[in-house]
C-alpha cells in the first residue's frame, strides 16, 4: 500500500505550492543574475543569455504548476508533470555544463578581476587584450566576487546548482503526486471530491 502523505514536508498541495513560489523567486533572480553579470563568469558566445534564459523558463513552469495546483486543474498538472522530466534532463545538463565552464574558463574570471573588472568577452571582442577605451563605461564586474575568489565563487555556484536539481526533483515528485491524487479520489471515494 503506498503511503499517500510520505515524503512530504508540508501538505501536499499548498506545500507544493510555495515551494513553486519560491522556486519561481530564486530562478526569476537567477536570470536576472545571468543577464547582467553572467557574461562575467561565461565567456562562450552567448553562453550566460542561454542559461538566463532557461531560468526564466524553469520559473515560468514553476508559476505554471502552481496556477495548475491553485485551480486543481487536472489538464495543466498533467502538463507539468509530462513536461518536468524534461525540464530536470535540461537542468542536470545545464548544471554539468555551468560547472565546467566555470572551472575551465576561472582563468578569464581572474584575468576580469585584475583589469578592473571589464568583461573579458568584450576586450576580447577586437582580437586584442587591451580593453578598449569605451569599455571603461560599460558594466563592471563587482569587487565583491574579485574578493571572495574564483574558486570560491566555483563552489558557491556549484552548491546551488546543486540546490536547485534537488529542489527541482523534489517538485516533480510533489506534481505527481497532486497528480496521482486527482486521478484517484473520486474513484476512491466513489464521488467527485477534489484532495
Amino acid at each position: 500500500m503506498w503511503c499517500d502523505n510520505c515524503c512530504l514536508l508540508f501538505p501536499l498541495r499548498a506545500g507544493a505550492m510555495v515551494l513553486g513560489v519560491i522556486m519561481m523567486l530564486y530562478q526569476c533572480g537567477a536570470g536576472i543574475f545571468l543577464f547582467k553579470l553572467g557574461e562575467f563568469f561565461f565567456t562562450l558566445s552567448n553562453e550566460a543569455l542561454i542559461y538566463g534564459g532557461y531560468a526564466f523558463g524553469q520559473g515560468a513552469l514553476a508559476l505554471l504548476a502552481v496556477i495548475a495546483l491553485s485551480t486543481r486543474s487536472y489538464i495543466f498538472s498533467r502538463f507539468v508533470f509530462l513536461l518536468y522530466p524534461i525540464i530536470l534532463l535540461l537542468g542536470a545538463i545545464r548544471a554539468g555544463l555551468m560547472i565546467w565552464s566555470l572551472n575551465k574558463y576561472s582563468d578569464r574570471i581572474v584575468w576580469s578581476c585584475n583589469n578592473g573588472g571589464v568583461s573579458w568577452v568584450q576586450a576580447h571582442e577586437y582580437n586584442n587584450f587591451n580593453p578598449p577605451p569605451a569599455l571603461y563605461d560599460s558594466p563592471k564586474l563587482p569587487n565583491q566576487f574579485c574578493v571572495a575568489g574564483v574558486k570560491q565563487i566555483i563552489n558557491v555556484f556549484s552548491l546551488f546548482l546543486v540546490i536547485d536539481f534537488v529542489l527541482m526533483s523534489y517538485f516533480y515528485f510533489l506534481i505527481w503526486r497532486f497528480n496521482v491524487r486527482l486521478v484517484h479520489y473520486p474513484v476512491q471515494k466513489n464521488e467527485l471530491v477534489y484532495p
